[in-house]
């Protein structure tokens, strides 16, 4: 009887070891919100934080610099999310005026056209914003925003 007991756990415990080299599992990037809109899962509303801002600056035929407006990398530290927006001072005066970039360090990107994404400033619009990449660590994400074809980069955060 104490055999039995014996071979029964050693079968029992064979049988799971093989059974769960068939379960699917979920990767943390599966889990994560990529390419989804940092407003509509409400993540830009739970811990939300701005990494760093920099202003994005239009050289003038003078050599004078003009502010046209800035770039922002934000973070969910709630959904460990990242994603870029980038703002004007006025409103755009054609469409495709501006747009705002965001890149994690494994080469994922994401603009304020791809998913999750408002699409790029168009007339009359002063702000867009791209979908949230997971930021997690290992991950880092940096940004780059454009206006007029005048751009700025934040750090790798």
């Amino acid at each position: 009887m104490k055999m039995y007991r014996v071979s029964f756990a050693v079968m029992f415990a064979f049988a799971l070891v093989v059974s769960s080299l068939f379960v699917q599992t979920k990767r943390a990037d599966a889990l994560s919100y990529d390419g989804s809109n940092p407003y509509t899962t409400g993540c830009a509303y739970k811990s939300s934080f701005v990494y760093q801002t920099k202003s994005i600056y239009m050289t003038t035929a003078t050599g004078s610099k003009v502010i046209l407006g800035y770039l922002q990398l934000w973070g969910s530290a709630y959904c460990h999310t990242a994603w870029a927006e980038v703002h004007l001072y006025g409103a755009a005066p054609y469409n495709g005026y501006a747009n705002a970039m965001i890149h994690r360090s494994n080469g994922t990107e994401s603009n304020c056209w791809s998913s999750g994404g408002n699409g790029t400033v168009d007339e009359g619009q002063h702000s867009c914003h791209t979908g949230q990449l997971w930021d997690k660590d290992p991950y880092q994400s940096w940004s780059a925003g454009d206006i007029d074809n005048w751009g700025a980069y934040t750090d790798w955060f």
